[in-house]
């Protein structure tokens, strides 16, 4: 008898530990799936999972209490051509006159290169201005002639038009962002659209000799993971012609570039800086910051490449991992992820333990993503995790239902 209930003990203590053991192996699984489907769906530029409302609260709680990133836009010029404009003849899909339309002046853009070349001593030349086959102005042939034949400069490109001129097409890239009905906001910046490289990777490219590669579900540049897409930062404030000491921002192309700006002086105010032309008045885009111009998106997106902001963090996917595997775990034992941290586990205030018991695997997502964006400016997608959890959850639920 007692050797009978010594072997029973012992093929139960087996089967406890061959249990446990499955538990660990399956979060470990869950945690690789976790990692690799995160990987895809924050290379996606849409459908993320982002709580606007909580960056841009985030956002407002890091401008008040000094955590917000020190962006003075100082590495840049950004040149308005809102009011900068020349009407010309418009006609419908079947060639047809139809009457005038406005676009940039640009007579006033050829000027305004023509110094740039002279000067020659700005970083690279973003046109963020339109150049739509049908639009045509007398000034065409002298300013495509001019971009095509300098250095250090993209035009945007857009899939809803056709350039005005083929042989603009080796100084362009496309600059567009996706938006469904229901997904109107602007969040992420997507380096590889449909197979073409968008303006800030082509400006990356050329500045540091890099650029993305696509391997099916992969990214990798250099040779290294990394992110096809971003979420990219704002700031919480406005953007508008002068600072709060009165300082320009942005600079108006005719009423002050042409008009009261010397070459000597337009050559230091461009010196080794990313000049960016473009509306930033009317091209306005709706981020969770706010309302931001296209042109200043755009510089956000070829400034957080530039900082490498799109390789992948090995120490945050460990993170992230370590935090995967645990709440996985801490829903196979049926108890608060919370109560796994060591000090927590062993804390004898009955009212603190009863109080963390509500706190679950979302509230702890969700914490997360939030340190990681106030005190790290990092921020990650916790939408399929969210979704993997409930489900596992309800799974692991279902079956104790059952037993």
């Amino acid at each position: 008898m007692e050797e009978g209930t010594s072997s029973s003990k012992k093929k139960k203590k087996r089967r406890i530990k061959w249990k446990d053991s499955r538990i660990i192996l399956i979060s470990l699984g869950n945690t690789i799936i976790l990692l690799l489907l995160s990987y895809i769906l924050n290379n996606l530029s849409f459908f993320t999972g982002e709580n606007l409302n909580q960056y841009a609260w985030m956002e407002w709680i890091k401008g008040k209490v000094g955590l917000e990133e020190n962006i003075d836009y100082k590495d840049a010029l950004f040149i308005n051509v809102a009011y900068d404009k020349q009407l010309v003849d418009k006609c419908d899909e079947f060639g047809m006159p139809v009457g005038k339309t406005d676009i940039t002046d640009r007579t006033k853009l050829l000027e305004f290169l023509e110094l740039l070349t002279e000067t020659n001593n700005y970083k690279y030349v973003i046109l963020d201005v339109r150049f739509e086959k049908g639009l045509e102005s007398e000034a065409d042939s002298s300013l495509f002639d001019k971009i095509t034949h300098m250095d250090k400069v993209v035009c945007a490109n857009h899939k809803d038009i056709e350039l005005a001129d083929s042989a603009l097409y080796g100084k362009a890239a496309v600059n567009d962002y996706t938006s469904t009905i229901v997904d109107t906001n602007f969040k992420r910046y997507k380096f590889i659209r449909d197979g073409q490289i968008s303006l800030p990777l082509h400006v990356y490219d050329e500045l540091t000799g890099k650029t993305i590669k696509k391997h099916g579900i992969f990214s990798t540049c250099n040779g290294k993971l990394c992110y096809n897409s971003i979420f990219l930062r704002f700031l919480s404030d406005g953007f508008s012609e002068y600072d709060d000491n009165g300082d320009k921002v942005y600079y108006n192309l005719g009423s002050d570039i042409l008009t009261n700006y010397s070459k000597s002086e337009l050559a230091a105010l461009t010196k080794d800086k990313l000049v960016l032309v473009g509306n930033l008045v009317e091209d306005v885009h709706d981020t969770y910051a706010g309302m931001k111009p296209g042109t200043v998106i755009t510089y956000h997106a070829i400034r957080a490449i530039l900082n490498n902001e799109h390789m992948v963090s090995f120490s945050l996917m460990f993170f992230i991992g370590a935090l995967f595997f645990l709440i996985s775990l801490s829903l196979f034992s049926n108890e608060s992820i919370i109560k796994k941290i060591p000090f927590i586990k062993h804390a004898k205030s009955r009212v603190l333990r009863f109080m963390l018991s509500f706190i679950g695997y979302a509230f702890v997502l969700t914490a997360t993503t939030t340190v990681l964006y106030m005190f790290f400016d990092q921020s990650i997608s916790i939408l399929i995790p969210s979704f993997f959890f409930s489900i596992q959850k309800s799974i692991i639920n279902h079956k104790r239902a059952k037993s």
